[in-house]
Formats: C-alpha cells, sequence, structure tokens
C-alpha cells in the first residue's frame, strides 16, 4: 500500500511539471506572436527600383552628360570634382556586399553632398535615393567623417612659419594689411536640442548650437577651426576654453618673428584681425571702440576701415559657406555626432571645391577684392548661423595698445591707400 501511494504521488508530481512546463512555452509562444508581426517584404519595393529610378542613378547621370552646370547646382561640384572626391574618400565608403544591392561610393557620396546642399530632412534623402532611412543617417556620418578624415590635412594649412608667411604676404598684397596671417570669427550652428542634454548647449538667443570659432587667410580659405566647446561654455569664455583661443593667448601657433613694415614703424608683431567680440592682443587686432554719435578721429576712423576691410575675407566665408551648403540655413535635426561631423566635411568641402572650381561664376560672383561693398557678406547671417556675442574680456595691455597706435600712424601715412578717405 506504501509503495503504491508513492508511485501516486510521484505520478501526479511528474504530471503538474509537465504542465507548468507546457503552460510556460505557451505563454513564450503568445507573447512572441503579440508582440512581433512578420514582416511584410525583406526589402521595400521602392527601394528595389534604386538603380533605376533613384537621383543618382537618374538626374546625376544625365547632368553629367549633358548639363554640366545643373550637375553642379545638384552636387555643389562638377563630374570631374565629385569623381576626384570619391577616389579619395572611396577606400573608406567601400560596403561589404552581404547583399547583391550594395551601395555604390557614388550613391554614398551623393546621398551626402545632397543633404549638405539642400538641408533637406533625411526622409527626402530617403525617398529621393531610394534607401530606408537608418541607411541615410549612417552613410551621411561616415561620408562626412571620411571627407574630413581625408582633406583636412590636403586643404588646412601647415602650421608653421613658411605657411604664416605665405598668408600675411597675400593679405598685404590683396588688402593693404601687412602683418596679418589671418581673420578670425565665430558662430553659432543652430541644432536641435540633443538627447539628455539639459541647458548644455543652450545659447543666448533661445536656442541649441554649437560654436565654430575659424581662422581664415586671404582668399577665403579655412586655415583652422574649433568646433564645439567645453560643456556650459559661455560666449565670453569660448577664447580662453577651446584649443584655437588657447594657441592664440600662448602664442603657440608659430607666428613669424615681428619686424618692421616700414622704415619709421618699428618692429610689429604678426597678428590676426578680429572685430569687437574679441580682446586687443599683441597678436590679435580688434576696431576702436565708438560708433554711432561718439566721434572718432579721422586716423582711427582710418584704422577701423582698413581693418574692417581685411575682416571681410572671414564674413565671405561664412557667407559662401552658407550660400553653398543649406544646411545652415535651418535648424539642423540630427544627432550630436552628426552635426560635429558636418561642420567638419563642409569646412574641408568648401576649402576643396573652392580650389578646383575656377571655371564657375557661384565662387567669384561679388566676392572681389577691390574696394567696392561685398554684397555677399550678409550671406553669413543666417537662421543656422548666428553671431557669438563676447568672446572673452576687453582688457588689454599696454604692449597691445602701442602696436595698435603704430599701425593707426602707418595707416595714416607711409600705407595709407587712395581710397580708405571715401570710407571715412
Amino acid at each position: 500500500e506504501y509503495k503504491r501511494k508513492v508511485y501516486e504521488y510521484n505520478i501526479e508530481v511528474h504530471r503538474r511539471k509537465v504542465l507548468i512546463v507546457s503552460y510556460i512555452m505557451y505563454l513564450t509562444d503568445s507573447h512572441k506572436l503579440c508582440s512581433s508581426s512578420p514582416r511584410r517584404w525583406h526589402v521595400r519595393p521602392i527601394f528595389k527600383e534604386r538603380s533605376i529610378y533613384s537621383h543618382y542613378n537618374t538626374l546625376i547621370r544625365e547632368q553629367r552628360l549633358v548639363h554640366s552646370s545643373l550637375y553642379f547646382n545638384f552636387t555643389r561640384m562638377s563630374p570631374t570634382t565629385f569623381e576626384e572626391l570619391a577616389q579619395l574618400v572611396g577606400p573608406r565608403l567601400v560596403r561589404k556586399a552581404f547583399r547583391h544591392d550594395v551601395l555604390s561610393v557614388g550613391e554614398i557620396l551623393g546621398a551626402t553632398l545632397r543633404y549638405l546642399a539642400t538641408g533637406e530632412s533625411m526622409t527626402d534623402i530617403m525617398y529621393a535615393f531610394r534607401m530606408g532611412k537608418s541607411t541615410v543617417s549612417k552613410i551621411i556620418v561616415e561620408c562626412c567623417n571620411a571627407i574630413w578624415d581625408i582633406l583636412k590635412d590636403k586643404v588646412l594649412i601647415e602650421q608653421n612659419t613658411n605657411g604664416w608667411m605665405k598668408i600675411s604676404k597675400d593679405f598685404e598684397r590683396k588688402w593693404q594689411m601687412p602683418h596679418c596671417v589671418g581673420d578670425l570669427d565665430g558662430k553659432h550652428v543652430i541644432h536641435q536640442a540633443f538627447p539628455n542634454s539639459g541647458s548644455t548647449n543652450y545659447n543666448y538667443k533661445g536656442s541649441h548650437s554649437t560654436i565654430l570659432l575659424a581662422l581664415c587667410d586671404a582668399d577665403y580659405n579655412f586655415t583652422y577651426v574649433n568646433i564645439g566647446m567645453p560643456r556650459r561654455c559661455s560666449d565670453g569664455g569660448v577664447l580662453k576654453s577651446c584649443a584655437l583661443g588657447k594657441q592664440i593667448l600662448n602664442n603657440s601657433l608659430g607666428f613669424p618673428e615681428p619686424s618692421p613694415i616700414s622704415e619709421t614703424s618699428g618692429i610689429i608683431p604678426y597678428f590676426i584681425v578680429v572685430d569687437e567680440a574679441f580682446p586687443l592682443l599683441t597678436s590679435m587686432m580688434r576696431p576702436y571702440p565708438g560708433r554711432g554719435k561718439q566721434k572718432l578721429p579721422i586716423n582711427k576712423k582710418i584704422f577701423n576701415y582698413r581693418l574692417s576691410r581685411a575682416r571681410r575675407c572671414i564674413e565671405n566665408c561664412f557667407g559662401i559657406l552658407a550660400s553653398r551648403w543649406r544646411i545652415y540655413r535651418q535648424a539642423i535635426i540630427a544627432s550630436e555626432e552628426t552635426v560635429n561631423s558636418i561642420i567638419k566635411a563642409t569646412v574641408v568641402l568648401h576649402n576643396f571645391i573652392k580650389n578646383k572650381e575656377t571655371d564657375y561664376g557661384l565662387l567669384s560672383h561679388n566676392y572681389s577684392v577691390n574696394d567696392e561693398v561685398i554684397s555677399h557678406q550678409r550671406r553669413s547671417q543666417v537662421p543656422g548661423l548666428m553671431l557669438v556675442s563676447q568672446m572673452s574680456s576687453n582688457f588689454y595691455d599696454q604692449n597691445a595698445k602701442d602696436i595698435r597706435t603704430k599701425l593707426t600712424e602707418y595707416f595714416s601715412n607711409k600705407g595709407a591707400v587712395p581710397f580708405q578717405y571715401n570710407y571715412v
């Protein structure tokens, strides 16, 4: 009797275990069925026709053969320059052929350039180039990073004495500004708030932005850029907080040794031209304060005009940048990584295209180097690019003041140009 009861007990325990396991398996299968619906297709039909109907395989290829000017408008470069750029960045963009419809380098580059040139959403690029939205987002970052990594050493100057000396000679020849090694300015690049960023990138205009600090030469080429600042860095702390500002303040950029600019000028250091947002330093010349009802002596007005005339280069750099890459015409909707990649890519593309496309009027129109007002200066004032209000404090030492005084005397005497009196 005892053995029979034990046997029945064991049978019941086993039965219950089987029921429990079966119930668990039932719940698991039911959850899978409810949480994931079967895919309607492996590849959406619209994407299957990419090789026939995408903009790369229709508009870009057609314009390449028939309308080179429209090709330039579509990609912001000529077919020859596009092919050269594709060859340079191609090894970084070649994708492993897991599927038969793997993206080509031309498709990746074409989609990225169109995104930068128009400022359209990634969804618009998805439909135009017939590729998934997640694919568009991924290839834009990859392509922008590849463009920066490949071109930065080719189009940004090498920071040594010879490089700065060449820039100085160009400024003196084209803009009559001796010992100038560049123009410096900063912009807020407006973008949507990054996830979990709080007020980190919140600026004084009530929007979120990343600061772009840039130095340029006499030919509208960017020579040095600093993108992004330390967390919660105010406009007033930009210069002393960024790498470029620290090098300027420490005189560690390798400028040529100070020398006279005339027989009577005395020793003048090489300097960067800036506006009122920056401090007056021995290596950084800003205009005299005083506008409107506060009148300045004629020699100070001449100095301010000559300095402003030389500063047109950086204003035009930002103007051309925003005119060509209309991604800057509105707030950029992207992640922090993508925004930084976009800024870096457009900066080096600016130099690369400008030096390649000498035959297209788009680059030279209204950017003359004479004494006329340059109309495209206003193009740097666009919704997606805002001025940085104050880079640092306005305190300066006596040496910087003495150097500005020497330059003021030089521009009114030995270094005077005939047309300067028409603008003061």
